[in-house]
């Protein structure tokens, strides 16, 4: 299956975000509202000349920041924050921040100024965004700008170009600054990663836990017009394995089924752990035909792959129907399917028949 078919089935992190879309969202506005104030700030002090004097580069300078701020503000405002970030502004947007503090530290025209800094400040927030070649590609685009800036600066002030002290200081601290926070957020992403993995993962299975499933359920469910089938699927007369063969044995069977259900669902379905001996599959855009054949599939590939046999329940969801309504149906039809001979599927077409 594709990656996003498999995010929410293996061992991989869910297709859920790392923190809730609130909290990102209001994330992204924090960080908006700290580029925007230190940008205003330098763009305030270049026109009002508390840098040196006003001239024509330092109107420029001032120009320049000001109009990428304006437009990135609306890009991050309208793309990003909505979740839906264009891959190729993405990559640039380092390079023109980073070019914006350049512009700021050459115009104010003083190499030792406490300016420079916020190229450290950028190292930080970027070892967290981005990782591997691609934060190596921006670190060293940022000291190629220290070591430009510096000598612009120096050039400026009618100064030698040389390599001194100063200079040699200001690249080795942003050298470790950048390592630094290459292996922090390095840690930090493999802690994040470990932890979504255990709170998003059924640990017998390796599939989707029943609150991961909720999650995804809710957020297709909110759109009224969405339709969606779902399969309620539990083991018949799981006890028996259990006090026949052993629990280690059943649970080896409840993997078994797991991985029977992981791989032979389609890319777009989802499927977890519910509890116990039940699973259920999300179908989105399915008909009733489609949902009843992949469940009378898998209910056989089970019976002949396994010492268990499986029920299941196949409810399909009505226009405009809640998520708790369509799984109260599925619950209630694989009732059904097990009073009636179990090993059997039942779906919402008894119901209406009814």
């Amino acid at each position: 299956m594709a990656e996003g078919g498999r995010a929410m089935t293996e061992g991989r992190p869910p297709v859920l975000p790392a923190m809730p879309e609130r909290d990102q969202r209001k994330l992204e506005r924090q960080v908006l509202l700290l580029q925007s104030s230190v940008a205003s700030f330098c763009v305030v002090g270049m026109l009002l000349g508390w840098f040196g004097e006003r001239s024509g580069a330092a109107q420029a300078g001032a120009a320049w920041i000001a109009g990428y701020h304006l437009l990135h503000a609306g890009y991050i405002l309208q793309y990003r924050i909505p979740g839906r970030p264009i891959p190729f502004v993405e990559r640039l947007t380092p390079m023109l921040d980073v070019s914006c503090i350049t512009t700021a530290w050459v115009v104010m025209g003083h190499p030792q100024s406490p300016f420079w800094a916020v190229y450290l400040y950028a190292l930080v927030g970027y070892g967290r965004r981005y990782h591997g070649w691609s934060y190596f590609v921006i670190s060293s685009f940022i000291l190629v700008n220290i070591v430009g800036g510096r000598l612009a600066i120096s050039l400026k002030s009618d100064q030698p170009l040389m390599v001194n002290a100063d200079l040699l200081t200001m690249v080795v601290m942003a050298a470790a600054m950048a390592l630094l926070s290459h292996a922090v957020g390095s840690a930090w992403r493999h802690a994040e990663y470990r932890a979504r993995v255990l709170a998003e993962t059924d640990p017998l299975t390796g599939i989707a836990n029943r609150r991961v499933f909720l999650e995804r359920l809710g957020i297709l469910a909110e759109d009224p017009s969405s339709r969606f089938a779902l399969l309620m699927l539990d083991l018949d007369d799981f006890k028996r394995i259990n006090d026949e063969y052993g629990h280690l044995r059943g649970d080896e069977v409840l993997a078994q089924v797991a991985r029977l259900l992981r791989d032979n669902i389609r890319e777009s379905d989802r499927v977890a752990r519910y509890g116990g001996e039940e699973f259920i599959v999300l179908m989105p855009q399915t008909s009733l035909t489609q949902a009843t054949a992949l469940a009378d599939r898998l209910r056989a590939m089970v019976f002949e792959a396994t010492p268990a046999s499986i029920s299941i329940g196949c409810a399909i969801r009505d226009p405009g129907e809640t998520a708790g309504s369509v799984l109260k149906r599925a619950d209630d039809l694989l009732l059904s399917a097990k009073r009636t001979g179990k090993n059997a599927v039942r779906s919402s077409t008894l119901r209406r028949s009814a």
